[in-house]
């Protein structure tokens, strides 16, 4: 099983991809896990690296770019060995570039995605907990994880991070937004049919990568999301 973990910058997700991927070899899988940031070193001992082929820093002597054009050319560059990153564990973890756009938004992260994807690939989707403030911010944070989905074409579980320190309460947040007044609040109303391209409205997903916590629950949904007996619920 191929999952590419999506997130923002802040997000977690190269914590995340050194912890999950501790606790499903505790539980006896065969695990890999795959950087393929090649802006960055990886946390975790990869089983394979993108930076051993392309390396953002080279691209900006190289091409005499500005960080944010040698970011967007090393991605496209990588791209080119997302062959090379193929790996046969049960448990295959892509650790994706640091900036979401990066990814979700060039042709090189779908082009990532079906290399190296198979019929039980998904994307796991954190979200920082701290950030979900209102239903403002709940909201875009669903629509990135819908558009991240749809530009990949997997499915996507909506994981919340960091709930250590900042508790997301998804009924909470939608009952203020039906307080909303105006045409904005016109806007978010329809836009919650977004959640339903998500898992957020069966179970929230929420985890600590500090403390550890919620692997259990997640892992249970990235099981049932290919189970057909399975019930999300």
């Amino acid at each position: 099983m191929e999952i590419f973990v999506l997130g923002c910058a802040g997000s977690g997700k190269s914590t995340f991809v050194k912890n999950f991927s501790e606790y499903l070899r505790e539980k006896g899988y065969r695990v890999d896990c795959v950087n393929l940031d090649p802006a960055s070193e990886p946390i975790y001992k990869a089983s394979k690296d993108i930076r051993e082929f392309v390396k953002t820093e080279h691209v900006m002597e190289e091409y005499g770019l500005g960080i944010n054009g040698a970011l967007i050319k090393s991605v496209e560059i990588a791209a080119n060995y997302a062959d090379k990153l193929k790996c046969g564990g049960e448990f295959v973890l892509y650790d994706t570039p640091g900036q979401l756009e990066l990814f979700i938004y060039s042709l090189a992260g779908r082009r990532f995605v079906e290399e190296l994807s198979s019929t039980f690939s998904l994307s796991i989707f954190l979200v920082d907990s701290t950030l979900i403030t209102d239903p403002e911010s709940f909201l875009s944070a669903v629509m990135q994880n819908a558009v991240a989905s749809l530009r990949l074409n997997i499915p996507s579980l909506t994981v919340f991070t960091k709930s250590d320190v900042s508790e997301v309460n998804v009924n909470v947040l939608l009952n203020e937004l039906k307080k909303r007044e105006g045409v904005l609040a016109e806007l978010m109303e329809k836009l919650v049919d977004f959640i339903e391209l998500t898992t957020i409205p069966y179970r929230p997903i929420k985890i600590s990568n500090l403390k550890k916590t919620g692997y259990d629950d997640l892992f249970s949904a990235v099981n049932e999301l290919f189970c057909s007996c399975g019930d999300i619920s």
